[in-house]
């Protein structure tokens, strides 16, 4: 009973710590192709967009950017959206992105909304602009065992035109817990079995 609690012990450990199960949140690639691109009802992501471009803040890093609003204006919030499905095996997780905005003199920057799940986790409605605003969404979400669900929800209240304010959004992040690819699995099972072989003669059994 001993070896098989501390084989245990040790698979577990190998599984411990979380890990970034977002692909691509980052948009290192410099393509959208990890993420599915839509909208709302009577959204739109803007003229030409989105497109991949550089962190208005810079840093090096990319970014998802749109100018997002209203196709027909009815005052609601309406833009565009990125999602894109994870498996994981469930428990504690931690959801993050970093967003940007910038206009002038305009009454509404964006509204930032991160949904995981088909819940909203976090949310962050600029209001006026006039110049450059940035800050980040956080949250503290469990994940549920199998397949789950990002959506990033970028939207303004008003007709997107020429004059609209840009929106960024990157370092999309779920730090969770992961499934392990089946090839992990027999690698992990073939260290617990070694390791029960050493104890096992180290201590005589």
């Amino acid at each position: 009973m001993p070896l098989v609690l501390l084989a245990l012990l040790a698979f577990g450990a190998t599984q411990a710590g979380a890990t970034d199960l977002i692909t691509d949140g980052s948009f290192a690639s410099g393509n959208l192709n990890a993420w599915t691109i839509g909208t709302t009802s009577n959204g739109t992501w803007g003229a030409g967009f989105p497109i991949v471009s550089g962190w208005p803040l810079g840093g090096g890093l990319n970014a998802a950017q749109g100018q997002v609003g209203e196709v027909s204006f009815d005052g609601t919030q309406q833009g565009g959206t990125l999602t894109q499905t994870f498996q994981s095996t469930g428990g504690a997780a931690t959801e993050s992105l970093m967003w940007a905005a910038m206009g002038t003199g305009n009454a509404d920057g964006g509204e930032f909304t991160m949904i995981l799940n088909h819940v909203v986790i976090a949310q962050f409605d600029t209001g006026n602009i006039n110049g450059l605003l940035n800050g980040t969404l956080t949250a503290s979400m469990p994940t549920i065992a199998g397949t789950n669900t990002l959506e990033i929800d970028v939207t303004r209240r008003y007709i997107s035109t020429g004059g609209t304010p840009y929106q960024w959004v990157t370092g999309i992040d779920v730090e969770g817990n992961g499934v392990p690819e089946p090839g992990s699995l027999v690698l992990m099972g073939s260290g617990v079995l070694g390791l029960a072989g050493v104890l096992r003669r180290k201590l005589g059994f």
